[in-house]
């Protein structure tokens, strides 16, 4: 006479799938970046916009090298996670275009953080009188403003490349349907500000520009709740 034992089903506790954790973790430092870009392009550390002169950056010498030292650091992982959440959310319609434009805000964002931290670093020593004598120091930053092949033509084509790259990442959201249809719209919107507006209104629609990038997090995380296995 034999005895059947009846196979008793394993029971076990499936944990939030990766898709969970990683969307999460992109979407936070896409958001912390982003906010970090918007606080230091409203705070304008180094005094006026685009007033890159001796005089100019001598009196927030100090303030000047920790925002770009925040700014790029903050632009590049905006660069990265962006591409990297939008190739998330479209993975099929528009996984073309999510590609491309991540390749190119990746690429983008390093680049101008490296120019934007390059040049700040320059300044801080070129303005630091115990090192440099005032006029010295004038000439050096002189110098860098009329030869900026070779130092600003980085950031400005890092900045270039982000933006075109943003746009190419907009469309496949769009063409993804994974996000309203009101964020790609807008953020549109305020690129084409960007090259229209000065002065403190363009500080403004910057930094809203970057604001609107958390709730692209918003909904990669949300995504990667539905698909966590």
């Amino acid at each position: 006479m034999s005895t059947g034992i009846a196979a008793t089903p394993s029971t076990t506790v499936t944990p939030a799938g990766p898709g969970t954790a990683r969307a999460t973790l992109i979407a936070t430092l896409l958001s912390l970046a982003s906010l970090a870009v918007a606080v230091v392009v409203l705070w304008q550390p180094w005094g006026e916009r685009d007033a890159l002169g001796y005089a100019d950056i001598a009196p927030h010498r100090d303030a000047a090298w920790l925002g770009t030292l925040v700014d790029g650091l903050a632009f590049a992982v905006v660069g990265v996670t962006l591409g990297l959440a939008v190739c998330i959310l479209a993975p099929k319609r528009g996984s073309t275009p999510a590609a491309i434009g991540a390749v190119a805000t990746g690429l983008g964002g390093i680049a101008f953080g490296t120019g934007m931290f390059s040049f700040g670093a320059l300044a801080w020593f070129a303005t630091d009188t115990s090192t440099l004598p005032a006029a010295a120091g004038t000439a050096l930053m002189s110098r860098v403003e009329g030869a900026p092949g070779h130092l600003m033509a980085v950031q400005m084509t890092g900045f270039l490349l982000f933006t075109v790259g943003s746009l190419i990442l907009m469309a496949a959201l769009w063409r993804a349907r994974s996000v309203p249809r009101w964020l790609p719209v807008a953020f549109l919107v305020l690129t084409v500000a960007l090259f229209a507006l000065s002065g403190v209104a363009l500080n403004v629609v910057e930094a809203a520009q970057f604001l609107l990038l958390p709730v692209i997090g918003f909904y990669l995380v949300r995504a990667g709740g539905r698909t966590a296995t």
